[in-house]
């Protein structure tokens, strides 16, 4: 298992570096995010280029390897992480009047950068909760290198006597391209595995795949690698080790799919089957799925985004009062908010910190005078509680900034 317990921003923006040499002429570089160099007589193919930041870098360690031209660069998902730094190795061609190496990727990555362009305001905002950035460090990436060519299902590449196979899959996102290389039975796989429970369901983020997220992983299997070279984390080497790492994920992700599709063709609604669907300990217990970034209420929630409207089922939700109008008449009522924070003490001592949460929100909600600078103050206590004891990288970074973002009101 891979643990990435209180990277946030630190480890995202690290330098630090492990280079692993999985052949002599394969090699994959370590950061947050992994990129892997593939050295052929013909020159070399780049698979994922890490963050626009990591690319001087990555000039530097591929030297150290090999004087060769870079002749591809594979984006495998158009993530901020892994499709933006090819600008150091492009001027470095133009410098020594290399070829400029060709990028290459699915069809639908154009796509999301020019989504990105259009919402960048609102995606610097939504990471910089997620990966608790501070405010002096760019949320997210500003200069977008789109590649040269794009493919729609598969793509055969050889490059002096090695082949490359491209493979579109859904899974993290629509643009995935998973890498075959069969000479040397090497699987690049970008971020189809991640050494943690699939990140489908991200809070923040678009629509996930986990049925075809489950179909790649179960894809890769049977093509029985010797290694399997993933987004983050280090490489998994060994055919036994690789086809049960990938075939647990995938049957974790369909137990999910299916459950959940199950339970809604009884006629249960979101809240009931957020509150009881199962997720048995061969799962909770795996390596391969540690909660330690995505988590399996998240990819419940994007199994009922993708198959379920918003309605909750309760009529008095259809048309909502704001919520502040809500708390304001039940703290009316109660006559005196105190009661409210004393009883959320008492569930917070108890270990029920998020419903304790709910009763403090009422209160801040509702403005209440007196109480008002009480309620922020035992609402930050509530969120770094939350937070100290949640081993989910996204979850915990939501209630550290949560809380940081409250102490500023």
């Amino acid at each position: 298992m891979v643990d990435i317990e209180g990277l946030g921003s630190t480890g995202l923006f690290s330098r630090k570096s492990k280079v692993h040499e999985l052949t002599k002429d394969v090699h994959m570089l370590q950061y947050w995010s992994n990129i892997c160099i593939f050295e052929t007589d013909g020159g070399v193919l780049i698979y994922d280029i890490g963050f626009e930041f990591y690319g001087p870098q990555i000039l530097e360690e591929l030297r150290k390897i090999t004087d060769k031209p870079v002749r591809y660069i594979i984006y495998g998902h158009g993530h901020a992480d892994h499709a933006f730094g090819a600008q150091a190795i492009i001027n470095e061609a133009a410098e020594r009047a290399y070829p400029r190496p060709i990028i290459i990727a699915h069809r639908n990555l154009p796509l999301r950068f020019d989504r990105y362009r259009h919402m960048l305001a609102y995606h610097a905002h939504i990471n910089s909760i997620q990966f608790e950035i501070p405010d002096n460090l760019p949320g997210f990436v500003q200069n977008y290198i789109y590649p040269d060519l794009t493919y729609d299902y598969s793509m055969q590449l050889q490059l002096g006597s090695r082949t490359f196979l491209l493979n579109h899959n859904m899974g993290e996102t629509d643009d995935t391209t998973w890498m075959w290389a069969p000479e040397t039975k090497i699987a690049a796989v970008s971020d189809l595995w991640v050494w943690s429970c699939p990140n489908v369901g991200n809070p923040f983020k678009v629509q996930r795949y986990e049925i075809e997220w489950a179909q790649g992983l179960e894809a890769i299997a049977g093509r029985e690698p010797d290694f399997l070279l993933p987004g983050h984390g280090p490489p998994i080497t060994g055919r036994k080790e690789i086809i049960n790492a990938c075939t647990t994920v995938a049957r974790a992700l369909r137990f999910l799919h299916d459950q959940v599709v199950h339970m809604l063709n009884q006629g249960k609604w979101q809240e009931e089957i957020l509150h009881t669907f199962e997720w048995p300990d061969e799962f909770q217990k795996s390596p391969y799925l540690q909660s330690i970034y995505g988590h399996p209420y998240f990819i419940v929630k994007a199994i009922l985004r993708r198959y379920h409207g918003w309605y909750d089922g309760n009529p008095s939700h259809l048309f909502p009062t704001r919520s502040t109008d809500i708390a304001k008449e039940i703290v009316g009522l109660l006559g005196d908010p105190k009661k409210l924070l004393d009883r959320a003490r008492v569930l917070k001592e108890g270990g029920e910190q998020q419903l304790a949460l709910h009763l403090v929100d009422l209160v801040v909600e509702s403005g209440s005078g007196d109480q008002y600078e009480e309620a922020l103050k035992l609402k930050i206590d509530l969120l770094n509680a939350l937070a100290e004891c949640e081993p989910s990288l996204i979850a915990r970074n939501i209630f550290k900034t949560g809380a940081r973002r409250v102490g500023k009101k």
